[in-house]
C-alpha cells in the first residue's frame, strides 16, 4: 500500500521513527512532516510567507523517502500530494506523543493533518499514544500495524477519517479495541503567570486535564483510561443539522424589490 506519513511533532519525532520501522518493507512510504514541533496548531495553513521543503534523512530509517516542511501539519499533507507527486492510498498522522482525545481534536495538529487528507479525498488515520513520554512507542506501532487492515476496512470513499488513541501501557496490558465518541475535555482556563523583567504580563499554559469520566461513559477518554485502544470516526462537516432545520422554519424569508 502507498502510505503517506505526517505528524505534528516534527520529522525527528520518535513516533514517526517507530511507525516507519513497523511499516517499512510491507508498504511504499513517503514521510512529509514539519521541520519543527507544531503541536496544538490546529488546522492552520501557511498563507503569508513562502514554505521551504527539504529532503531529509530519518534517524534509523535512512532508506525512506522523507521531507520536512517549515509549516503546519496541514501544509505537510498538501505539499506531499500537491507538490511531491505522491498519491497515497492511506495517510497516517502520528504516532503522536500525547493523546488526542475528545475535544482535543479541535486543537490537534496531528488530527488536522489527517483531516486535511480526508478533505482532499484520501482515507486517513490519526494515531496517538496517551502520556507525554516516548515509552511503549514500539508497542503502539506494532499493534497499530497489526490492526491496520481492520482500521483501513472502516474507511471508504464517503467516510475517510479515523482517530485512534492507545493507552500508555505495554501491549501485554491492552484490554482490547473499542469504538468511542469524543469526550468533552476540561482544562484550567487561567494561564500561569510568569515573572517578566520588562513589565509585560507573561503567561504559560497549564497542561492539567480536569476531565471527569463516569463509569457509564463510552467516551474515547474513558476507554483509554480503562486500558482500551479507542477508535473514533470523525468528519470535518461540523454543521448542527438539527438546529439548521429549526432555523429554516424560523428565519427564512424572501425580500422583494
Amino acid at each position: 500500500m502507498r502510505i503517506l506519513i505526517v505528524n505534528d511533532d516534527g520529522f525527528l519525532a520518535a513516533g514517526i521513527e517507530a511507525l516507519v520501522k513497523a511499516l517499512i518493507g510491507e508498504h511504499e512510504l513517503l514521510v512529509c512532516a514539519p521541520k519543527n514541533n507544531q503541536s496544538a496548531v490546529g488546522h492552520g495553513i501557511t498563507l503569508h510567507r513562502t514554505l521551504h521543503v527539504e529532503q531529509v534523512t530519518l534517524p534509523g530509517c535512512t532508506h525512506v523517502n522523507a521531507y520536512c516542511v517549515d509549516g503546519t501539519p496541514a501544509d505537510c499533507t498538501r505539499v506531499a500530494v500537491g507538490n511531491l507527486g505522491f498519491e497515497p492510498e492511506l495517510v497516517i498522522s502520528g504516532i503522536n506523543q500525547a493523546p488526542n482525545l475528545g475535544t482535543d481534536v479541535l486543537y490537534s495538529g496531528t488530527v488536522a493533518a489527517a483531516e486535511e487528507a480526508a478533505m482532499l479525498g484520501y482515507r486517513s488515520i490519526a494515531v496517538s499514544k496517551d502520556g507525554f513520554d516516548t515509552e511503549y512507542f514500539d508497542d503502539v506501532a506494532k499493534v497499530f500495524c497489526e490492526q491496520l487492515p481492520l482500521f483501513f476496512g472502516l474507511l471508504n470513499d464517503e467516510h475517510r477519517l479515523l482517530n485512534v488513541n492507545f493507552p500508555n501501557l505495554p501491549r501485554a496490558e491492552y484490554r482490547g479495541i473499542r469504538a468511542g465518541h469524543l469526550a468533552e475535555q476540561c482544562y484550567p482556563v487561567k494561564y500561569d503567570e510568569v515573572d517578566a523583567q520588562d513589565g509585560r504580563m507573561e503567561l504559560k499554559i497549564v497542561s492539567l486535564k480536569l476531565t471527569e469520566c463516569y463509569e457509564s461513559d463510552t467516551t474515547d477518554e474513558k476507554l483509554v483510561r480503562d486500558g482500551f485502544i479507542s477508535v473514533t470516526p470523525l468528519k470535518y462537516d461540523i454543521t448542527d443539522y438539527a438546529r439548521l432545520e429549526m432555523m429554516k422554519r424560523v428565519i427564512e424569508k424572501d425580500f422583494r424589490a
